[in-house]
């Protein structure tokens, strides 16, 4: 498994950093498609990416942006 992070903010301004997954046989456990990336929050939290720089979380409903360090 392999682990990326990066920083992202919401229309607030609040930022929060996304760590995605990669090569998870967790994953396929709970339905995923292994080496499907996965991408949660710090706290845990699953977050859907919409497209390159948008991600939505899916515990609240709340879009964050990706943003550079």
């Amino acid at each position: 498994m392999s682990t990326h992070v990066f920083t992202a903010q919401d229309a607030s301004g609040r930022r929060c950093r996304i760590q995605v997954h990669r090569g998870n046989e967790e994953d396929a456990a709970h339905g995923d498609h292994p080496g499907t990336p996965t991408y949660v929050l710090e706290d845990g939290s699953r977050v859907r990416r919409i497209d390159n720089d948008t991600f939505l979380v899916v515990g609240t409903g709340a879009y964050v942006t990706r943003v550079v360090d």
